[in-house]
């Protein structure tokens, strides 16, 4: 994988573990990069063909793991923010971000099979 390509898909994964939304990382990744929003949305698709390489995974579960806790962090830190919030615009914002950050995780780990592919993975070592 080129430099250019590798750095475009790593800052892809940080937004978006940071919980910006796929769109805001989409037009900001085209513009810093120079490339169609297109293609930020393709390497989005395709993510689960690169990114155990990208984010150089060695111990399975211990990724697995760290998911968890980087997705109860940020669902912590959303739900403060909720909480902490003085008008209903943030409290829309926070919840919508509380949504975003529960289907990002859904589809992680339930519907692309993240947690069976682990489990396997660990099977087949032990």
């Amino acid at each position: 994988m080129n430099t250019k390509l590798l750095e475009r898909r790593t800052d892809l994964l940080k937004n978006r573990s940071l919980g910006l939304s796929l769109s805001e990382t989409v037009q900001h990744l085209a513009e810093k990069y120079d490339v169609s929003e297109k293609l930020i949305y393709y390497d989005w698709r395709v993510r689960e063909k690169w990114m155990e390489g990208v984010l150089g995974i060695a111990d399975n579960k211990a990724f697995l793991c760290d998911l968890l806790a980087n997705h109860k962090e940020l669902y912590r830190l959303t739900l403060k923010e909720y909480l902490g919030a003085d008008n209903s615009a943030a409290k829309i914002g926070a919840l919508r971000l509380l949504r975003d950050l529960n289907m990002d995780f859904h589809e992680m780990v339930v519907t692309k099979g993240l947690y069976e592919r682990v489990e396997k993975l660990e099977e087949g070592s032990g």
